[in-house]
């Protein structure tokens, strides 16, 4: 049987959430999650190591493992069994999975509370606490319904460089 994991879908016609990202920190950065342009909650990531904001990790940047944002762009995501706690919550176990971020495996969107628990993958909440977010699980569960455990695709794009 195959590793769903390692199977990488055909990208089919899917909304678009966008990740824009507001605050970049020494250790962590902090997003605002919009779906059909509607403010959904914040996301918590890695610190952002692109500098130059091109998508890609080069040019003299370094990528540090567990400690490095995924660069801005446009990747495809699809809902993917988990052992992760949150997965037995979530209808069919499944949480999503980032597909062909370069450089990177196995992004996930899930809950949890600062960039300690991300190791690259995108925690979502609301930002209520400075280099935290709160409420979580709640909030991804949310974030799963609304998106009805199908495919879409996720935009990031790194507002605090262009000064918005």
């Amino acid at each position: 049987m195959r590793n769903i994991l390692n199977y990488i879908p055909i990208p089919l016609p899917a909304p678009t959430v966008s990740m824009r990202r507001m605050y970049n920190r020494e250790r962590y950065c902090i997003s605002n999650l919009y779906v059909k342009d509607e403010y959904l909650c914040d996301a918590i990531e890695d610190t952002v190591r692109d500098h130059d904001h091109n998508g890609k990790i080069d040019h003299g940047e370094e990528k540090i493992y567990g400690e490095t944002a995924i660069p801005c762009g446009r990747y495809y995501v699809t809902f993917c069994p988990t052992s992760l706690a949150i997965g037995k919550k979530a209808r069919h176990g499944c949480i999503p999975y980032v597909h062909k971020v370069p450089s990177f495996e196995h992004i996930r969107i899930h809950p949890g509370v600062d960039e300690r628990n991300s190791e690259g993958c995108i925690i979502l909440g609301y930002n209520k606490e400075v280099g935290k977010v709160l409420d979580s699980e709640a909030c991804c569960l949310m974030f799963y319904d609304r998106m009805h455990y199908r495919p879409f695709w996720l935009e990031i794009t790194d507002d605090f460089a262009q000064g918005k």
